[in-house]
């Protein structure tokens, strides 16, 4: 059955346990066949993850993170896994993320206004595991010479306006506004509005905010911080 299973593709050794398993199988019987098909090498997980890496990132552009991810629902150790995703370079994935925001780029509207643009394409990269520096980084590089109108300026935010705070990707609570303001007094003056955005953008996306709805509202801060 196994073999049967490899001829198909690759597999974990946690995915041919599950099969074996499934089919009423012990799990000393299980175990003594898999150790069998290690030994002669058609099971090796460290190799299984390099392949699966290569293949997602190359052909489908997953990010890192959610490739780790998908190792993990394969059963691949830590120890397995980690060797594969350290091969892909920052490089490797400011290359392929490029890639994907052309090729998205030529099925947007092109009314869209130039923020619209960056929150679709940040989201569709977050979506496929980019983080979110890496995301934000790419979307305005490749963004900077396409011809999508500036948005209208916004409003500075009414400081007496109590609650919390809204936007069209959705709520932030006044916490993250805090947050927001801190981190922008404690960054150099002359740091580069970007990368001002791309840090913010990452400081409330590792406090669970979607990329898109981070990007919206770090937007409205510094804009209210120039006034």
């Amino acid at each position: 059955m196994c073999l049967r299973l490899l001829t198909d593709r690759a597999r974990s050794r946690a995915e041919l346990a599950d099969k074996l398993a499934a089919k009423g199988y012990t799990p000393e019987i299980a175990g003594r066949a898999l150790d069998r098909l290690a030994e002669v090498g058609l099971i090796d997980d460290a190799a299984f993850a390099e392949q699966w890496v290569h293949s997602r990132h190359t052909y489908s552009g997953k990010g890192k993170k959610v490739l780790a991810q998908e190792l993990r629902r394969k059963g691949i150790a830590p120890e397995d896994s980690a060797p594969a995703l350290e091969a892909i370079s920052g490089d490797d994935e400011r290359t392929r993320a490029a890639d994907l925001v052309r090729q998205k780029l030529r099925t947007l509207p092109r009314d869209l206004d130039r923020d619209k643009a960056t929150r679709r394409l940040v989201g569709m990269l977050a979506r496929r595991g980019y983080d979110p520096s890496t995301a934000f980084a790419v979307v305005s590089s490749e963004l900077a010479p396409a011809d999508f109108p500036d948005p209208p300026r916004r409003e500075a935010p009414d400081p007496a306006r109590s609650g919390p705070r809204s936007d069209p990707e959705g709520p932030v609570d006044d916490s993250a506004a805090e947050l927001v303001r801190r981190k922008l007094r404690g960054m150099p003056p002359d740091l580069a509005r970007d990368k001002k955005i791309s840090r913010l953008v990452g400081v409330l996306a590792r406090r669970g905010y979607p990329s898109s709805q981070a990007y919206v509202f770090v937007k409205a801060e510094l804009a209210a911080s120039e006034d």
